[in-house]
C-alpha cells in the first residue's frame, strides 16, 4: 500500500505501508526484496534502487528538502532504522541513512511540508503535543535551530491531513476535516491559509469549497507558481459539497477553476498547463466531461490548469450545485486501474507525482491497463512514451459483420476499437 510519493529528479521515494518490493511483471513472492515502508526507484527505468531506510509502521508523507539531499517523514512510527523516532524523521535521500532531527509528537503525523527556503518543517497529523509542547494537529520546527516554532495556530478538532507551503515564503496552507481554526470557520472549515505567525489569512476560501467534519474533508492541497490546488471527499453535501479539485489565488481565495465532478480525489499535481489527480471519479457531467457510471469509476484522471468554461447544473441527488463556477476541461486521459482490497474501501490510487516527463500514481491497485502491477505506476509523455499498446481488439477478436437491404449496397458493422 503506497500512502505517498517524492520525486527528486529521476528518483520517486515511495511512502506506505509494505513490507517488500518487486520488479514490475514479477508474481507476488517472484524476485521480492525487503522494504519497510519505504523504497526509491528510478523514473526513467522503473529500476528498484538500493535505498532502503526502514520504520515499525505506516509512512503517511513525505517530503524533500529545499535542496532534494533530505527526505521527511510523518507517520504512525515509532522508530526508524531501529533507533526511537517518534513520528517525524529524516533521512538522507542519497543512502537512506536516519538523520537527527530531534522532534517527536503524540499521535500520527499525516502531512509534512517544507518551507520555499528550506529553513522550516511543517507538520500535521491528530496529535495534541510535540516536544512536551502543546501544538494542536499542526506545529512548525525551525530546522537550522533545531527548535519548536512559536507558530501554533489551534485546530479544533480532527485531523490535520495535508500542508502546502507558499511558493513565495509567505504563508502555509492547511486542509483535513476539521471545522475550525483559531476559532475561525469561514475561512477555518476544512481548510485555511496561515501566516507565518500562525494567524489565520482572512480571504474567501472556504465560502464555495466547504468540506469538512466527520463526513467530509479536503485531502490534497498542492502550490505553485499560479495558485493554491486542493482536492476532497464528501459524504454529504452540508459537511463537504466537493468532491473534485480546485484552484485558487492563495491569498484572496478567489477560485480559479472548480472541477465539479463526482467521486472522492484524494491527490493533485499540476503540471504546467495540466492537472493530474489521484480519485475515484465516477461523473464529469456537470463542467462537460464524461458522465455518471455507478459501474466504472476513473482512478487518474486529468484536466486543464486554467478555466474553460463554467460548472453547470448539478442534476445528481446529495450533491452541492456549484453551477456558474469557473470550470476546467476533462482530458482524454483514463487509464485503467484494478481496485486493491488493502483498505477495504474499494480503492485503487492514492497518490500522483511528477516530472517534467513523467507521472507516477500509488496506491493499492493490483492491475493496470490489464496487465499485473501493484501500488506503483509511471506514464511517460506521449513523445518518449515506448508505444507497446497496439489495438486493443485484433485477429478473430475484432469482428466484422456485413449486411445487405438493398441490391448492390453492402454495410459493413464493426464495433469501436481502442
Amino acid at each position: 500500500m503506497v500512502w505517498d510519493q517524492a520525486v527528486v529528479g529521476n528518483t520517486v521515494y515511495v511512502a506506505g505501508s509494505f513490507s517488500t518490493a518487486r520488479p514490475a511483471g514479477s508474481a507476488a513472492g517472484e524476485n521480492e526484496q525487503s522494504r519497510a515502508n519505504l523504497m526509491a526507484y528510478d523514473i526513467t527505468t522503473g529500476e528498484l534502487l538500493s535505498w532502503a531506510p526502514t520504520t515499525n509502521a505506516p509512512v503517511y508523507s513525505i517530503t524533500p528538502s529545499a535542496d532534494g539531499s533530505t527526505l521527511y517523514l510523518g507517520g504512525g512510527f515509532t522508530q526508524l532504522d531501529g533507533v526511537d523516532t517518534y513520528r517525524v524523521g529524516a533521512v538522507s535521500a542519497s543512502d537512506g541513512s536516519r538523520q537527527q532531527l530531534g522532534v517527536s509528537t503524540n499521535a500520527a503525523v499525516r502531512a509534512v511540508a517544507v518551507s520555499a527556503d528550506g529553513s522550516t518543517l511543517y507538520f500535521g497529523g491528530g496529535f495534541s503535543q510535540v516536544n512536551s509542547a502543546t501544538r494542536y494537529r499542526v506545529a512548525a520546527f525551525d530546522l537550522g535551530s533545531r527548535t519548536l516554532k512559536d507558530f501554533a495556530p489551534e485546530v479544533a478538532d480532527r485531523s490535520v491531513l495535508t500542508i502546502a507551503a507558499a511558493p513565495d515564503g509567505n504563508g502555509v496552507a492547511i486542509g483535513g476535516s476539521f471545522t475550525s481554526v483559531n476559532g475561525s470557520s469561514d475561512p477555518g472549515y476544512g481548510m485555511a491559509v496561515l501566516e507565518n505567525d500562525g494567524t489565520v489569512r482572512s480571504n474567501s476560501l472556504t465560502s464555495v469549497v466547504r468540506n469538512g467534519d466527520a463526513k467530509g474533508a479536503i485531502m490534497s492541497l498542492r502550490a505553485d507558481s499560479q495558485g493554491l490546488y486542493g482536492s476532497g471527499y464528501s459524504m454529504n453535501s452540508t459537511q463537504g459539497n466537493i468532491e473534485g479539485l480546485f484552484r485558487a489565488d492563495w491569498n484572496t481565495g478567489e477560485l480559479a477553476y472548480l472541477a465539479d465532478c463526482h467521486g472522492d480525489t484524494y491527490d493533485v499535481q499540476p503540471m504546467g498547463d495540466i492537472v493530474y489527480a489521484s480519485s475515484h471519479t465516477h461523473d464529469c457531467s456537470n463542467i462537460g466531461g464524461f458522465p455518471n457510471s455507478t459501474t466504472e469509476y476513473h482512478h487518474g484522471v486529468a484536466f486543464t490548469n486554467y478555466a474553460t468554461g463554467t460548472v453547470g447544473p448539478n442534476t445528481a441527488r446529495y450533491y452541492a450545485d456549484h453551477q456558474g463556477e469557473p470550470a476546467p476541461t476533462n482530458l482524454n486521459f483514463y487509464p485503467a486501474f484494478t481496485t486493491g482490497t488493502y483498505t477495504g474501501g474499494n480503492q485503487a490510487t492514492w497518490t500522483v507525482e511528477g516530472n517534467s516527463d513523467y507521472v507516477a500514481y500509488g496506491g493499492e491497485f493490483t492491475a493496470v491497463n490489464g496487465t499485473s502491477q501493484q501500488g506503483l505506476v509511471r506514464f511517460a509523455r506521449r513523445d518518449i512514451a515506448p508505444n507497446k499498446m497496439g489495438p486493443e481488439n485484433k485477429g478473430g477478436a475484432y469482428k466484422v459483420t456485413a449486411d445487405s437491404v438493398d441490391s448492390g449496397v453492402v454495410t459493413l458493422s464493426f464495433k469501436a476499437n481502442w
